[in-house]
């Protein structure tokens, strides 16, 4: 279905994986199945609240951010802007 959705299920796979945790693993502590992980990640959809799940296991959240065009994200390079600086503590778990 959706590209970006699979990329984002790759992508949490990934940093999984470079933190010593299997993809089954991840999906049990996120509280679905291996099979069911890899079947979303094979249709690339998934529900928001598992994907939530997968990031909270990753000590990672799920955000909405402006796109940029190449030359918008050069000028704010540029400007020093193209990074943003959260003002929200850091989570303690």
């Amino acid at each position: 279905m959706s590209e970006r959705i699979r990329s984002l299920i790759d992508e949490a796979v990934a940093i999984a994986k470079a933190r010593g945790l299997s993809q089954a693993k991840l999906a049990e502590n996120a509280g679905l199945s291996a099979v069911g992980l890899s079947k979303a990640k094979h249709r690339g959809d998934i529900r928001a609240s598992l994907l939530e799940a997968l990031g909270d296991q990753l000590d990672l959240e799920l955000a909405f951010i402006p796109r940029r065009s190449k030359e918008k994200a050069a000028e704010a390079i540029k400007a020093g802007t193209f990074f943003r600086v959260s003002n929200k503590p850091a989570r303690k778990d």
